[in-house]
């Protein structure tokens, strides 16, 4: 085949920069104050990351305007999801001295930063951890309840997978966590969902007390992210740092701010809050059916019960996934073996293995993920070019 335009459908691992943040970035590059500076550029700087803060709010929420449902949330700037998630995690567990060993719930799916700091603070006998079953992308609600004793503290979930896109019914799993135990804390990674997914509804509504979101995902600069949390949280002191220092942000992540990349941030979330209310998930859908009517009957479509749009798991006829990374990339077509934060690594996709796939299965098989630039005549190129690669690769099985 021949190399022509190439076609990004990597977009789980990370986004192109929108025109809000290209823009903002710009209009923001000789605004240099520290916004802990008590001098008059230090508060323009300060404003400015307030409305950013806001515009992570509005998104949250779904809605336009200064006051709004997430109007409970203090969204704490962070360098990444990674970061955010161990804010939640970490924050949580050192935030009360515990006369038991307190149980965290979460699934086997989770992103390595959900999964490999929990397993840090089992191994300091910090807490224990229960794995709930998400196989087919199902998570059983009677797992769930089965798994909620006296010592469980927090609950853990992400909304969207990023491997296999499988939606999980975060809202029903939170009111159920709280129904048998009022004080738990919910927490949901969604970095996958937002500003993508609104079938669901408001996240702010999802019954998360701590939302993560991240920037790069979206369409804003890398080296920003943001954990939502529930003021109550806050009041009650049931959160605490992880980061000491000079106490910025309330105390929450201190360090001073990237002013640039929040603002960034800021503007993506107002883009991309008005093409999520102009029917960018319906788009995906769109995009999503194209696609897959275009690929040969060998390549198996991965679905489970409820799935996001954007993001489509493949599976390869007997065909390494990094041979087909390598075909693609080499054809200017661009896709992913499963998430960016380990795919680099030699080793097969646990997130693949509990969804159910064999390990030949899950060793062959590919990530395309989607975003709101990517064309009906992109779809048909890549779906092409995958058919291409089933038929060209099979004799290297």
């Amino acid at each position: 085949m021949e190399v022509t335009d190439e076609i990004y459908l990597d977009n789980s691992a990370t986004t192109k920069l929108c025109q809000g943040a290209v823009d903002s970035l710009a209009r923001v590059a000789g605004i240099y104050g520290n916004p802990s500076s008590l001098h008059k550029m230090g508060n323009d700087a300060q404003k400015l990351i307030d409305g950013a803060r806001e515009d992570v709010c509005s998104a949250l929420a779904l809605m336009k305007g200064p006051l709004n449902a997430a109007s409970d949330y203090r969204p704490v700037f962070t360098s990444c999801g990674t970061e955010s998630n161990n804010l939640a995690l970490f924050g949580v567990i050192n935030a009360k001295s515990f006369k038991f060993l307190p149980r965290v719930i979460t699934t086997d799916s989770e992103h390595p930063s959900i999964l490999n700091a929990l397993r840090a603070l089992e191994k300091q006998k910090k807490a224990e951890i229960v794995l709930l079953s998400t196989k087919g992308g199902v998570i059983e609600r009677s797992a769930l309840l089965e798994a909620i004793n006296e010592r469980t503290v927090l609950v853990s979930i992400m909304h969207v997978n990023n491997e296999t896109g499988a939606i999980y019914p975060v809202k029903e799993l939170f009111t159920l966590a709280k129904e048998r135990k009022p004080d738990i804390i919910t927490h949901s990674d969604m970095t996958q969902s937002f500003l993508k997914l609104s079938s669901d509804g408001p996240y702010a509504k999802l019954g998360a007390d701590l939302i993560t979101v991240s920037a790069h995902k979206v369409h804003a600069p890398k080296g920003v992210a943001a954990l939502a949390i529930r003021e109550e949280l806050i009041k009650r002191k049931r959160i605490v740092p992880i980061m000491q220092g000079g106490g910025q942000q309330g105390g929450f992540r201190s360090g001073t701010e990237n002013v640039m990349g929040i603002l960034a941030f800021g503007a993506a979330c107002k883009e991309g809050l008005d093409c999520l209310r102009d029917g960018l998930e319906n788009r995906f859908l769109y995009l999503r059916q194209i696609f897959v009517s275009s690929l040969d009957s060998e390549i198996k479509v991965n679905v489970p019960e409820r799935f996001a749009p954007h993001i489509i798991s493949l599976t390869m006829p007997k065909i390494k996934s990094q041979t087909v990374l390598s075909f693609l990339s080499e054809n200017g077509i661009y896709v992913s073996s499963g998430s960016a934060c380990s795919s680099n690594k030699p080793q097969r996709s646990y997130v693949l293995d509990a969804f159910g796939l064999t390990p030949t299965e899950a060793d062959c098989t590919v990530r395309v993920s989607l975003c709101r630039y990517n064309t009906e005549n992109e779809m048909i190129r890549a779906a092409k070019a995958l058919n291409c690669a089933a038929r060209t690769l099979i004799q290297f099985k």
